[in-house]
């Protein structure tokens, strides 16, 4: 990254971290053309930019998704790489690498707009290679707060959530075997090892039955509405298949019998224990009008720009045309060339999953209270933070019976965004503020920014003259290193990498950054997004014009205290 400069947090110039980018050539419609594509995404992107032919100027509290962008822009000015190249890079690794989810997006925008310090978990991970295309790896983890008490999230799991949730979770094996030692309604199951095992057992279930693996497969290799052995061993090696398009563990591998509960398909989502939304999930259909084909209807409602999963703010996905599809459209006397009646519903998957292009519609005020108390008893029984149950059932205002449903499974990664966002009824994207002010709770650290030099040290001045914490541990970042309680643990090569280091750091209580001068403050920025309290020396005052700056700051409680020391 050469001729480059970040601006962390609250800075001189706006209140949303800066990154410059020298642009040596002069070729910017192509730059431009890629940032109205990605300021169009999200609003969580880029809150401005600016372009001339020397200079890239993006506002934004994303800094390390833009830094990871600078050498492409530069390179893309001087067209020493095309527009499809930086492209795929920019829009293709970087964002689809670091932040397409819309289970991700939501809570890094909730954490934005309280002035929550949201830093990237893990750095330099992106391998490009311009010449022979780009390599990357899954990078969705963030460290939400700084200091003492703040959490790593990956979608809208979090370190808030038990290990063994986690482990629970990934499998349906276990999943049953603990929704049954909480004796709560399920219906009849069991592993099978092979066809023999199906052939033996399967007089013993009512029919129909599900087929499905037992470890998380995105709805794939599920088979529902089973009712003669010849389906079901279909459906067996149908399963066995699924299970196989990647390598899994031996126990990603086992296959399910489970008798098929009567009822509608809902997902219901609790955070920190409590019941927060209900959702009902419906199979991907069309509509038809009298004049155009499946296929054709396929492709139309494909073109709601919801289902865009060239967009990372995405809520719908996109109905693919493949062997299931067309063989539920036989199984029900039609194929892709009918022509549906007008207003006639044709359901073209026979599961009610989100990623195979499935609906939702909000349940929230409909659940009972029963239910609620059931879906609750997971959540605290395994310890998850965040929990999604799936229910199925006839009535969600109703008890779960033998008649009325039961719970199916539990995911503790559930894509949250089908909730927060139905496609039908109440949105409910205000949970996302819950969720993290829930799960920062213990998040009490103060962020500490002094200007100027001091005769005595800041600690030493927080603990004999202002009556801190004597036992609180304290970090700072200075040109001279990086230090715990006075102790220097490291130099500083990289500001920007040693402030992420400070903000990760568990451990602190406190966190202090200093500058020199405003000149410091001028090429670096303040380093947080909201300051406990500015310390600014006596010398420093006089800078009125930097002082106006720092006083707005307060007045929009970014900085919550200036004291002149």
């Amino acid at each position: 990254m050469h001729n480059s400069k970040i601006l962390q947090g609250l800075n001189l110039e706006s209140e949303y971290s800066t990154i410059k980018v020298s642009l040596p050539g002069q070729h910017i419609d192509e730059i431009t053309t890629i940032l109205e594509k990605i300021t169009a995404f999200h609003p969580i992107f880029i809150q401005e930019y600016i372009i001339s032919p020397t200079e890239l100027i993006i506002r934004s509290k994303l800094p390390f998704v833009w830094k990871e962008c600078v050498d492409t822009f530069q390179k893309l000015s001087t067209r020493e790489i095309t527009a499809k190249k930086a492209h795929e890079y920019i829009i293709g690794v970087v964002i689809n690498k670091k932040i397409k989810s819309m289970s991700t997006i939501p809570l890094l925008y909730c954490a934005h707009k309280s002035n929550i310090e949201t830093t990237s978990l893990l750095e330099n991970i992106l391998l490009k290679d311009i010449k022979d295309g780009f390599r990357s790896v899954f990078n969705r983890y963030y460290i939400m707060g700084c200091g003492k008490g703040n959490q790593i999230t990956g979608s809208i799991a979090s370190t808030r959530d038990a290990y063994l949730a986690q482990n629970i979770q990934k499998d349906k094996w276990s999943t049953n075997v603990l929704i049954q030692r909480l004796n709560l309604p399920m219906p009849k199951w069991q592993i099978l090892s092979n066809i023999t095992e199906l052939e033996d057992c399967w007089g013993e279930y009512q029919k129909p039955v599900v087929i499905k693996p037992t470890g998380l497969v995105g709805g794939h290799g599920v088979v529902v509405g089973l009712n003669t052995l010849e389906e079901a061993k279909e459906a067996f090696k149908f399963a066995v298949q699924a299970t196989e398009i990647k390598t899994r563990s031996s126990w990603q591998k086992k296959i399910m019998i489970q008798e098929q509960v009567k009822g509608e398909d809902y997902r219901l989502l609790v955070i920190d224990g409590k019941l927060e939304i209900a959702t009902k999930r419906i199979p991907a259909f069309v509509t038809g009008d009298g004049k155009h084909t499946i296929e054709e209807l396929i492709n139309d409602t494909n073109k709601d720009p919801r289902r865009d999963i060239s967009n990372p703010a995405h809520i719908l996905k996109p109905i693919i045309i493949d062997a299931p599809l067309k063989n539920l459209l036989k199984k029900n006397s039609l194929t892709l060339e009918s022509i549906p009646e007008k207003d006639s519903r044709i359901y073209v998957r026979d599961i009610a999953s989100m990623s195979q292009g499935g609906i939702t519609e909000d349940f929230t005020d409909s659940v009972s209270k029963e239910i609620k108390l059931l879906v609750e008893s997971i959540a605290h029984s395994i310890h998850a933070f965040a929990l999604g149950v799936d229910v199925m059932c006839l009535d969600l205002s109703k008890p779960l019976t033998k008649d009325n449903g039961a719970i199916l499974e539990v995911n503790t990664m559930p894509e949250s965004y089908l909730n927060f966002y139905p496609t039908i009824g109440e949105q409910r994207g205000y949970v996302a503020d819950i969720y993290i002010k829930k799960l920062l709770k213990d998040n009490i650290s103060k962020k500490l920014v002094l200007i100027g030099q001091t005769e005595n040290d800041l600690p030493t001045l927080l603990r004999k003259k202002w009556g801190f914490n004597k036992d609180s541990v304290i970090g700072e970042l200075k040109e001279s290193g990086y230090i715990i309680n006075g102790k220097e643990i490291n130099d500083v090569e990289n500001w920007n990498r040693s402030l992420d280091a400070l903000k990760c750091n568990g451990l602190l209580d406190i966190l202090i950054v200093h500058y020199r001068d405003w000149k410091d403050v001028e090429n670096k920025g303040l380093g947080f997004d909201h300051i406990d309290t500015l310390y600014v020396t006596k010398d420093m005052k006089d800078e009125k014009e930097y002082i106006k700056i720092v006083k707005k700051y307060r007045r929009m409680k970014l900085i919550d205290n200036i004291k002149y020391i």
